[in-house]
Parts: structure tokens; C-alpha cells; sequence
């Protein structure tokens, strides 16, 4: 029980529950934080790619074409990961 670490988590978990209402509501399907919305069929090639633009809009990070790997996106904790280490909240020199 570390008090230190509740700050972190609240706003990592905000994060992921902010993704994770987000993609329920474009899959219409109920997710969870670790749900893989590709692996459940419910995410085609277009949508994928509105939820790049929606990521580099709502959430100020740029995706590259190196980004564009499929594990940065399967679920609502992978894309809160992805965001956190392009902002350099989360891991500071993995090249």
C-alpha cells in the first residue's frame, strides 16, 4: 500500500478508462482495460486508423509510421502506454 504511488496510478488509470470509453463507443461493445478489440474482430483497417487520428488529437502525441505497430494499439492499456511514452511520462530512453 504505497500512497506515493496512487498519483501515478489515478492518472494512468484515468488514462486507460478515458481510452476504454472511447473505444467501447466506437466498437459499441463494452470493453475492458485489456480487451483486444482486434483480436475480437470488432476494429476494421479504417477504424484503426480513426483511432490513430483520435489518439493524436484528443491525446497532443504524434504517431509516426515506426509507430504504427499493432501491439501499441490492441487495447485501451496498450494505447495508454503508447501515449505515456511518447509524452516521456513512462520509461526515458528506449530507442
Amino acid at each position: 500500500m504505497d500512497l506515493g504511488d496512487t498519483s501515478e496510478t489515478a492518472s494512468d488509470d484515468e488514462l486507460v478508462e478515458q481510452l476504454r470509453q472511447h473505444l467501447s463507443t466506437i466498437t459499441s461493445t463494452r470493453l475492458g482495460p485489456d480487451d483486444d478489440y482486434f483480436d475480437l474482430g470488432l476494429v476494421s483497417s479504417l477504424r484503426a486508423l480513426e483511432i490513430v487520428t483520435y489518439i493524436e488529437g484528443a491525446h497532443h502525441v504524434e504517431v509516426g509510421v515506426e509507430d504504427l505497430d499493432l501491439d501499441n494499439f490492441r487495447t485501451a492499456s496498450r494505447i495508454a502506454g503508447f501515449i505515456r511514452r511518447k509524452r516521456g511520462e513512462s520509461g526515458s530512453g528506449a530507442s
